[in-house]
């Protein structure tokens, strides 16, 4: 089409792209399936950076060009179908809605249109869209807004904040590996050269970038201030963050400048009942349910109907959808919470909303404390782990009031939860916090706090304190009469004479235990009692009844369906079986635990599997796995916090010494490392292995999937370093030198930030000729199409050969379509249409990309593992980068 001689009007980036590879490439392909495309999500989440990148590297795909039509200035919705008229310089006719005439201008173009900020004009911008992409077959649109278009055949396409480090990252080599983080490394290192991440500041940036939800506006305007503020500084202010991020960022357009701006910008374009919902769910710590929100948020004196509102501000991308299964769950990022509290503060309604929180979480944790002994555990371990940040922010604030009542009732019912999901530390603070303070509370409370108490504590081997608690339990319950709390304190003060290996007075108060036990007519509590038995007759060395009290635990405690105690039951009777020769009974056993306490996630029960597992290996002569198995369960407990047993120490003292008798205390000690450092699932699969079991399925915990990651075989080391007029290169043992060239020297700059896209403008800003030198001919029309004749020939004359099996004829035509494309493409752009010669950009894409295959192709010939590895991990182009290909590993030092 004539009318458009320029084929875009994207500005050149002033910053460099950093991260969302990914997203890059799959937003193109929807483009090529899809007419309408619509980047939606929070604002600050670098949906138009995002957006500028995909336009800018879909300019080859069209024939008439990309366009950038920028909305965000324009208030009155009367001039949207203007507004994209003058970007492409489409005149005015007088009489004609410019719709209309928009429609008749671009029928027949081949054209993507990109509208950035649409959100507060949606109504104009999708009927316009919608006329467009009517009236013209070649249109494509890209749209970024807040809310969806609602238009049909619209693709949402959300765009969340950059990955950020989990809570626990904070080791410099492991937080580089996050987009968040090499955002905020870039943007830092503009502001300060000389910053660099540390091994002393890097648990700082993973911090910041993971309390700003990955958010690259909010990460950048953190990043601008280490010029004047450490980053520990920055950290520890971020409870005030639209104070400390407050810097305006020079943009035009006032509600992009700070952070704040950013928020009030989409607040403001809510309804009323909108906001009102919006300012209480701030109260949420984490994710939340709509019954949640319905309970909190909700009532005589909510703001409306909240399964109505509450998808309302999803749509507007200022409530997030969290990723499961099962019901949806929704969260607040941090940054639109902090700005919801602050509304909230300044209302009279918040103190009774937090404590509607309180109480609403309180009677959750007393609904799961009363299904937990039963069939119902899996579903209520799921939903109080859904919900443990809300937990804590309810336990926190009962206790800021001193409602110390409500206190010891919501730890004490948590109690379980921490104690099967691994919370052993967190939990006993918790615990410790609601029962010493100075109050009177219910006995019944009380009681179940203690015990709760008392169970974490014997687990971490802080058995002073456990005895302590199960004393005072047992005292109250006998005065009021609680025989199920009896019952339970007097068997952990078993538990606890068996971890200090005091085993007469153990039996004496676990044989105490199951009286009270059967008294109350408690099945669950009467099979704990044997179970308990169980483990101070084995720390006896009394075999025999032992395996007679595991039977009558097992028998009882399956009868209740519970299944982490029938799980431990199983375990208990794999142990007691086992000291008695073993055989497929304690296979079986071992299994049934494996199977329980994997579904259950039950870290403890399964470093216990893991444990007996090894012993067994170790006792069938598979040593190495044995010692393996006893590694990785040692490592378990570690995490865990928990403490082994000393009758279960003597165990592994002796399958250690079997061992190392036969395999030697090196080869043994190696294996027990390397058990260490083994997954949860790499071990799971080694018990599955020893006792010829399917293996189970992946352990779905953050943790885990960390570990896995770190257990995968290191990276092959390379070096490159410059040595007068060459470059060496190591690799595998082997060393070689190549003449200095551009070339080498633009691939050492890429190796040394990997993933960092480096426009090549910027890469031979050092190298005049980059960028002022002949990139070659330009073809004419007669040219490209005797190109393009000879192609097809090539082509027809590839398929014959194929068809006939003829090898040498369709490897001499492979060859030449590759000679003749790459002659084409140095020459033509994707598209089809002569390159700009005259553009700085053009001549330095062109002759960087050539350096760099160039250096590439010498180092293929040196070594071709290495060259390998290069082709697929260097892209280049306009931007070009070193994105390591996980497929061939290398690790570049420099």
């Amino acid at each position: 089409m004539a009318a458009f001689r320029r084929t875009d009007n994207l500005p050149a980036p002033l910053t460099t792209f950093v991260g969302r590879r990914q997203e890059l490439g799959e937003i193109g392909a929807s483009l090529e399936q899809a007419r309408l495309v619509t980047l939606t999500g929070a604002g600050g989440a670098g949906k138009s950076r995002l957006a500028l990148e995909v336009a800018a590297r879909r300019t080859e795909h069209h024939q008439d060009g990309v366009w950038l039509v920028e909305l965000a200035g324009l208030a009155d919705p009367v001039l949207v179908a203007h507004t994209v008229a003058g970007v492409l310089d489409v005149p005015e006719q007088g009489g004609r809605a410019q719709s209309a005439v928009l429609t008749e201008r671009l029928r027949d173009c081949d054209m993507l249109i990109f509208l950035d900020s649409c959100e507060h004009l949606l109504d104009p911008v999708a009927q316009l869209v919608q006329d467009l992409l009517a009236g013209c077959r070649g249109l494509r649109v890209l749209i970024t807004s807040r809310e969806r278009l609602g238009v049909t055949g619209e693709t949402l396409w959300p765009v969340a904040g950059l990955s950020a480090p989990p809570d626990g990252v904070g080791e410099a080599g492991t937080a580089q590996g996050f987009d968040a983080v090499r955002l905020f490394l870039d943007r830092a290192t503009a502001a300060d050269p000389g910053f660099r991440l540390t091994a002393s500041n890097a648990a700082a940036v993973a911090d910041i970038c993971r309390r700003l939800d990955g958010l690259p506006l909010a990460i950048e305007l953190a990043a601008a201030r280490v010029n004047s503020l450490g980053v520990e500084q920055i950290s520890r202010r971020l409870d005030n963050r639209f104070g400390l991020l407050a810097v305006e960022s020079r943009d035009a357009l006032p509600h992009h400048r700070t952070l704040r701006g950013v928020v009030e910008w989409s607040y403001r374009m809510l309804s009323t009942p909108e906001r009102e919902l919006f300012d209480r769910l701030a109260v949420f710590a984490g994710s939340f349910g709509e019954e949640s929100a319905e309970a909190v948020a909700g009532g005589p004196d909510g703001p409306g109907d909240i399964a109505d509102l509450l998808p309302r501000l999803v749509d507007k991308s200022l409530v997030t959808v969290v990723p499961g299964h099962g019901a949806p769950r929704y969260r607040l990022l941090e940054t639109l919470r902090a700005y919801g509290l602050e509304r909230l503060g300044d209302g009279e309604g918040a103190e009774p909303l937090r404590a509607r929180h309180a109480a609403h979480f309180l009677d959750l944790a007393e609904q799961a404390w009363d299904r937990y002994r039963g069939p119902d555990q899996p579903d209520c371990l799921d939903r109080l782990e859904a919900e443990h940040s809300n937990l804590r922010a309810a336990l926190d604030r009962l206790l800021t009031t001193r409602d110390f009542e409500g206190a010891v009732r919501l730890a004490g019912a948590l109690a379980p939860f921490w104690d099967l999901r691994g919370h052993y530390a967190e939990g006993h603070v918790w615990l410790d916090r609601a029962l010493s303070a100075d109050a009177v509370t219910s006995p019944e409370g009380r009681v179940r706090a203690l015990n709760g108490l008392a169970t974490l504590a014997v687990i971490q081997g802080d058995l002073p304190r456990a005895t302590s608690a199960c004393a005072e339990a047992v005292e109250l319950s006998r005065r009021v009469g609680d025989l199920r709390g009896l019952a339970y304190a007097l068997q952990y003060l078993g538990f606890a004479a068996v971890c200090a290996d005091e085993l007469d007075r153990a039996v004496e108060r676990l044989e105490q235990s199951l009286v009270v036990a059967r008294e109350s007519a408690d099945l669950w509590l009467v099979g704990w009692s044997y179970q308990f038995l169980t483990t101070a007759q084995l720390a006896r060395h009394d075999y025999e009844p032992a395996r007679m009290l595991a039977e009558a635990a097992y028998t009882a405690l399956r009868q209740t369906g519970e299944p982490e105690s029938l799980a431990w039951a199983c375990l208990t009777h794999a142990m007691a079986t086992w000291t008695m020769g073993g055989g497929e009974g304690t296979d079986a056993k071992v299994a049934e635990a494996l199977r329980r306490f994997w579904g259950l996630k039950a870290r403890w029960g399964l470093a216990e599997v893991f444990c007996l597992t090894g012993q067994i290996a170790v006792g069938r002569g598979n040593r190495e796995r044995g010692a393996a198995l006893l590694g990785a369960a040692e490592a378990l407990r570690e995490a865990a916090g928990v403490a082994l047993l000393p009758f279960l120490a003597e165990f592994v003292s002796a399958a250690a010494a079997k061992g190392r008798a036969v395999l030697g205390a090196r080869s043994f000690d190696a294996a027990w490392e390397c058990g260490r450092a083994w997954s949860m699932d790499t071990a799971a699969r080694a018990v599955a292995e020893e006792l010829r079991l399917p293996a189970p399925r992946p352990y779905d915990d953050e943790q885990a999937v960390e570990a896995a990651e770190s257990a995968e075989p290191p990276a092959e080391a390379a070096t490159l370093g410059k040595e007068g007029e060459y470059w060496a290169v190591t690799h595998g043992g082997h060393v070689f030198h190549l003449k200095d060239t551009l070339g080498v020297g633009y691939l050492s700059r890429l190796l040394r930030e990997p993933d960092r896209e480096l426009l090549a403008l910027d890469l031979a800003g050092a190298d005049p000729e980059a960028v002022l030198g002949d990139a070659g001919p330009v073809l004419d029309a007669q040219a490209k199409a005797q190109y393009r004749h000879r192609l097809g020939e090539l082509a027809d004359d590839l398929e014959e050969a194929e068809r006939w099996s003829d090898a040498g004829r369709a490897e001499r035509a492979r060859c030449e379509i590759d000679a003749l494309t790459e002659q084409l493409a140095a020459a033509v752009g994707l598209g089809g249409r002569d390159r700009r010669a005259a553009s700085a950009t053009e001549r330095a894409r062109l002759n960087v990309t050539k350096a760099l295959k160039s250096a590439i192709r010498r180092i293929t010939r040196e070594d071709p593992v290495l060259g390998r590895h290069l082709e697929r991990s260097v892209r280049t182009g306009t931007y070009c980068c070193y994105a390591p290909d996980p497929a061939t590993r290398i690790a570049w030092r420099f």
